[in-house]
């Protein structure tokens, strides 16, 4: 005979990266992008949420800690996965992207974004070195000022050093001063990369959870929100 009391739903344990603002970072569990959506999704689902902090090795990256936190059951879904990313579909299932990040023309702050025009006329373009966006503007034949890392090319920005400057939106997004962009960059599939979240093959049910409550949240803006809220850059209909 039944009891009358209901099942508790099982929790949706979600694997983050510690150190990848403004994802995700364990020095703020509080806040980042993936958090907030890992909310959502929990809410949406009608699970509670519990957050899993991974260190993503250096060697070996994501597909290691992938294999391991889900070989070791820490979690049932992982985030901030990018689409394609050396992933083993016989063992674990990829969303539909939640948010696409990609290389964008930018400009020092409180000066106007930079235009095609602008970039083509421009006689050094800010990038980090051995980057796709650097490997861009060489076979472009652009004229290149390359800064060794992301927080270097912004600080040069903020100077006025470059008048412009091929940059990371995920870089922008917590820039502060925030240089001028216009959300778009070059129309180059290297240049973009689509993040989604990945679940184990094996929990098919929950996978397919996954991708209805995602596909949900795009259509009702909750996504567009979201990444407008942790300041990723929103890109216009048209390229300038």
């Amino acid at each position: 005979m039944s009891s009358g009391v209901a099942a508790t739903p099982l929790p949706l344990v979600a694997c983050l990266d510690s150190d990848h603002p403004p994802f995700s970072s364990a020095t703020t569990p509080d806040l980042g992008l993936d958090v907030d959506l890992a909310r959502a999704l929990a809410d949406k689902l009608g699970r509670p949420l519990q957050l899993a902090w991974v260190d993503v090795p250096r060697r070996g990256g994501l597909p290691k800690a992938l294999r391991e936190s889900f070989d070791k059951g820490r979690c049932n879904v992982f985030f901030s996965v990018p689409s394609g990313d050396e992933l083993q579909p016989s063992r674990w299932r990829q969303s539909r992207p939640y948010a696409v990040l990609r290389y964008m023309w930018a400009a020092p702050p409180a000066r106007p974004a930079p235009t095609n025009a602008l970039v083509r006329q421009a006689s050094s373009i800010g990038v980090v070195t051995a980057t796709p966006a650097d490997l861009y503007l060489h076979v472009q034949g652009l004229p290149r000022s390359p800064y060794p890392n992301n927080a270097a090319l912004l600080e040069a920005l903020a100077r006025g050093d470059v008048a412009a400057a091929l940059v990371w939106s995920a870089a922008v997004a917590g820039a502060q001063p925030r240089p001028s962009t216009n959300g778009r960059g070059p129309d180059d599939p290297t240049l973009r990369t689509a993040m989604t979240v990945v679940t184990p093959a094996a929990e098919a049910a929950l996978g397919t959870a996954i991708e209805m409550a995602i596909a949900e949240l795009d259509a009702d803006g909750t996504l567009a929100r979201l990444a407008h809220r942790h300041g990723f850059p929103t890109e216009p209909p048209q390229a300038p």
